[in-house]
């Protein structure tokens, strides 16, 4: 007795449902990392967001006073927190003198160049501001000598001929423990005129 086999041949779409089974097989781990990528981005994006809106912003308020009577010139400016949380370990270069029509400041705060540091511990948001006051000088032999607000200064101002310059440079970190930086140039007289390396001076870091 003879028994045969019979095998019956794969119709047209069980192969096609094969051929796609292996395709998509092979496509699926790359549409997984697209997946993760995209989620990644997205969580980044958020994060970002939160550190932007949370974040310490710290700015210089107002108008700065020269008062031009006494036995110096104080330089005075408030500097505040206007974001949402606290700003901390605070540090501020700054440097006032007076200079002749012409003249540019050099905003350079490295050895060898006077100017102040102050230590700020912690400014809060909607907190009072910090008042930075430091003296107006002039660079001396040894070391810079403190300006005196006499008449023929007064009188320079006055005329167009010498101005007061006053600028800084704040740094501090937020509670994510970012750095950022804030820089501020102003001043006093019409010889300042359209100072644009103290305008540009004028600044904030782009974190």
């Amino acid at each position: 007795m003879f028994y045969g086999c019979y095998f019956k041949r794969p119709g047209r779409w069980s192969v096609a449902w094969s051929v796609w089974k292996k395709r998509l097989g092979a496509v699926t781990p790359f549409v997984a990392i697209v997946a993760v990528l995209f989620a990644a981005l997205q969580w980044y994006q958020t994060r970002h967001a939160l550190f932007l809106d949370q974040r310490a912003w710290v700015s210089v308020l107002g108008t700065p006073d020269f008062p031009l009577e006494g036995a110096f010139i104080p330089a005075s400016i408030q500097i505040a927190d206007i974001g949402k949380t606290p700003a901390r370990k605070i540090y501020i270069d700054a440097f006032a003198s007076v200079l002749k029509k012409g003249e540019e400041p050099s905003f350079d705060f490295s050895k060898g160049h006077p100017h102040n540091r102050i230590y700020a511990a912690t400014i809060f948001p909607n907190g009072p501001p910090f008042k930075l006051t430091i003296p107006v000088v002039r660079y001396g032999p040894q070391a810079a000598e403190a300006v005196i607000p006499s008449p023929e200064l007064r009188q320079a101002i006055a005329n167009g001929e010498s101005f007061i310059v006053f600028y800084g440079k704040i740094t501090y970190v937020d509670i994510f423990g970012r750095s950022h930086w804030t820089s501020f140039c102003t001043g006093l007289g019409s010889a300042m005129g359209d100072l644009k390396a103290c305008i540009s001076y004028n600044d904030v870091g782009d974190n």
